[in-house]
């Protein structure tokens, strides 16, 4: 197994739950607010949105977004946020906050392509929270390419604020 997918083995076997990922929500819905209705604030790790609810999740904007996330979309469904980015992607973790609920995946990369086309971060949200992720990629060096950082998403509700502040560059 070569480094890079050894290395995206183990940062995803970290945190991701047995449970396989649902797919993206449809990509055609106009981005509302995070806030769009009051969010549910629920005691400790709430029950994750079925496939079905994510279906039918809302989208909602990323407060702020840099360019190499266009390609990255994010929904609500109750008290849960959904950020799925279609970009290359070689492993993804969870570097800083809480892992309560929080749920990484990846696809199956295709035949003869070295790392999915894809990455997704799956967690609840309620005042007080603070996490960082990171979406690996494939990186030049000098002798070749790596593993290096990719997208960075940061996700934080501060107490007193109506909503959290997603930031995804």
């Amino acid at each position: 197994m070569s480094r890079a997918r050894t290395l995206a083995a183990l940062t995803f076997l970290v945190l991701l739950p047995a449970a396989k990922a649902d797919p993206p929500a449809p990509a055609n819905d106009e981005e509302k607010p995070i806030d769009f209705e009051p969010i549910p604030i629920e005691e400790g790790t709430p029950k994750p949105p079925t496939p079905a609810e994510w279906q039918n999740a809302t989208r909602v904007r990323i407060t702020r977004k840099g360019p190499r996330a266009e390609h990255c979309r994010a929904w609500r469904a109750r008290g849960w946020l959904k950020v799925h980015c279609d970009t290359q992607t070689t492993a993804a973790s969870l570097v800083g906050g809480t892992n309560r609920g929080v749920s990484l995946w990846m696809p199956e990369p295709k035949e003869g392509v070295p790392a999915p086309q894809a990455g997704q971060v799956m967690f609840p949200i309620k005042p007080g929270d603070r996490r960082i992720f990171e979406l690996f990629s494939f990186g030049e060096t000098y002798g070749g390419s790596m593993v290096s950082p990719g997208l960075i998403l940061q996700e934080h509700w501060l107490e007193g604020e109506p909503a959290p502040i997603l930031v995804l560059r």
